[in-house]
Order: structure tokens, then sequence, then C-alpha cells
């Protein structure tokens, strides 16, 4: 899976690359998010999080090539209603990043919904209060104090910090007031601490121009996420409109025939399908990463994509294929990536067989 030489032609005449942003010791480049374990559980017993992944799944990862994961943990998970802690889950994280310290495997670890806010609220009939009630707001930096009290003592080259998932409303303002105020505490207790920020609106590449970001601080890494064609990646996904959709879906190309009759989809699923009627490939994925490269080069800070992937019900030739051009892209400019996910709808290893999709592991570690 080698770049031909129009793909490098076309890499070098964009802005920048990201090989120029200042650097520390805490490198990423290659790593998958460890969801549905300790954040967005669902319905599974409590208990499944001590076997939904063991040390053996972290040997497996690193031998396979991988250098890193991330771990999304939810509010609901590691405090009760009252805000005590449950001990249950702090003990499996603390073993998780035991595990990886042995397998030499650096751990992002993602505060990915807290009580106040979640991501896909719209969608599923909640309220986010985050950015409209201060002793919310409050709450939120006192629960990275927590954190850090709790696993504070892993090294600062091999766990970092990843303040909040996907924040989404309708100023990034508010965001940045709070990015700025739980960076200010986080920074004070913990100096030399990796820090990630994610950018406003699920971590959109669009959106990287409004955030705001410390200067001079070489220990700051900034997120973006993509699922870019999203009509082709979350082709019939529980969780949005697309669920609606059964009919064919095409990728490199246009995701839906050319005939396609939108106006039998009304309301959210019909905007969203005419709106993302237009090509997507390798070149399109290039397209896409445009302004994150330039972002980095302008703030001098490391650019990161923190999710990206494509889900299970994706035919499995376009989902290949799909896989491949974005791995191409971040090669191409050096930019450094999680999947998402291990065992969940985008996953790597089925969990109730414990098949190892060996095919998509060598396409994303190009092999």
């Amino acid at each position: 899976m080698k770049f031909n030489r129009l793909l490098l032609v076309f890499a070098l005449l964009l802005p920048a690359s990201v090989f120029a942003t200042a650097q520390n010791d805490f490198d990423l480049k290659r790593g998958v998010n460890l969801s549905h374990w300790l954040s967005q559980r669902g319905e599974r017993p409590r208990e499944q999080m001590y076997h939904y992944v063991t040390e053996f799944d972290i040997i497996m990862l690193k031998d396979a090539g991988f250098d890193h994961v991330r771990i999304p943990i939810d509010e609901v998970e590691f405090w009760d209603d009252y805000g005590a802690p449950r001990e249950d889950a702090w003990m499996t994280l603390e073993k998780a990043l035991t595990w990886a310290r042995r397998a030499d495997l650096r751990v992002v670890v993602d505060l990915h919904v807290i009580r106040s806010h979640y991501f896909n609220a719209a969608h599923s009939g909640q309220e986010n209060r985050l950015f409209e009630d201060p002793a919310e707001q409050q709450k939120f930096v006192n629960l990275w104090q927590e954190i850090s009290d709790r696993i504070g003592h892993h090294s600062v080259d091999w766990v970092a910090y990843e303040f909040m998932n996907e924040a989404v409303g309708d100023d990034p303002e508010d965001w940045n007031r709070l990015i700025r105020q739980v960076y200010t505490s986080a920074r004070a207790k913990e100096p030399q601490r990796t820090f990630v920020i994610g950018s406003f609106q699920w971590q959109s590449i669009s959106m990287l121009e409004k955030l705001w970001v410390p200067e001079d601080d070489p220990n700051v890494i900034i997120s973006f996420h993509t699922y870019a064609p999203f009509v082709v990646t979350h082709y019939r996904t529980s969780w949005t409109a697309l669920e609606d959709y059964t009919g064919p879906i095409n990728y490199p190309g246009l995701p839906y025939p050319t005939d396609t009759d939108f106006s039998k989809y009304p309301g959210e699923l019909g905007e969203m399908m005419r709106g993302n009627q237009k090509p997507f490939d390798l070149f399109a994925a290039l397209e896409e990463l445009k302004p994150a490269v330039e972002f980095a080069r302008q703030t001098g800070l490391r650019i990161y994509c923190g999710e990206w992937g494509c889900y299970l019900a994706v035919p499995r030739d376009m989902r290949l294929a799909y896989y491949r051009d974005w791995v191409n892209a971040f090669e191409a400019l050096d930019i450094p990536w999680t999947i998402w996910d291990y065992k969940g709808g985008f996953r790597i290893v089925n969990d109730n067989t414990a098949e190892i999709d060996h095919e998509l592991i060598d396409i994303l570690l190009d092999r």
C-alpha cells in the first residue's frame, strides 16, 4: 500500500506538514479506541467491565503494531449520583494503565460523556446543561482534579488527558472559556502532563480555526475527528437518521446512485443524503485534512485525529477501500490517529467470537 507519485505530489502542495510542529516526549502514531468498556456500556451488566478488555487485548494490540490506545471514560461509570467514586471503575482503569505501560502502549484517557453534556444529546432527546450552568462547569473542572488525584502518578511520557469528547453547542466561545478554565486548573496541578484539546462541534476540522489554544506549551495536542463521508461511514447506524435508509451505498465515488429520488426521504435523513451526494475518495480525504495541517502550521502545535472509522453495515469491499484511502491520507500528511473502535460497531475484533480482522489491521498498519 505505498503512495504513488501523484499522491506524493499532491501532499507536497498542501500548506504544511505536521512534521514542523512542536514536539515533546508523548508521541503518537497509530492507535485504537477501547470504546464501550468504561464508557457507553448501554444495558450490559457492570461486571462486564472486568473482562471486556483484558491484558491479553493490550498485548495483542501492541504485537499487531499499534503504539497507543485511547480509553473513553464516563462520569456515570466513575462517580455515582451523589458524586462518590465507584471504586470498581477506578480499579479497572488503574489496571488498564498498568497493562499498557508493561506493553509499551501510550494511553490517552478521554472524558467521553459527563452528566451535563453528551455529544449526541440532540438525536437522543437529551438536553445539555454544561454551557449554561456555572455550577456544572466548576464540577467539570473538579472532575479533572479528581482524575489527576487518581492517575496522576503515571508517567507523563505514557499517559495523556483528553479533557472532553466532542463538545457541542451554539457558540464555540462557550467551549473556549471552559477549556481555559480546566486547562489552567489542570496545568497548575500537573505542569508536564500532555493535554489533548478537541475542537468544537464534534471535534470538527472546520472548527479548529475557532479553537482557543494555550501559548508556549509544547505539552498540548490538538484533536479533531473525521468520519467523512458521513453518509457512508454511518450507513444504517441506529444513533443517526441514517438508520432509516436501507438502499444501496457506494464508496469511492458518489455515495448514492445517480437516479436516487431524495424526495422519498423526508426530514433530517433527506437533507443529510442530499447534502452529501458528492464524490469522495483518497484525494477528497486529503482535501478534508488540509485545514488541520494548516492549523498545525500556524499554531506550532501537534495535531491528532482521535476518531475515524467505518461502520460494519457498509459492504466489506467498500469498507476496506475507505480504510485504505484514509490510512494513505494520514500517512502522507504525517497525522497520527486512533481508529474507532476495538470491539464495537466499527470493530477490528469481534467480541462474540474473538475473531481478529487481520485483513483490516494489515491495511491500518500499512502492511
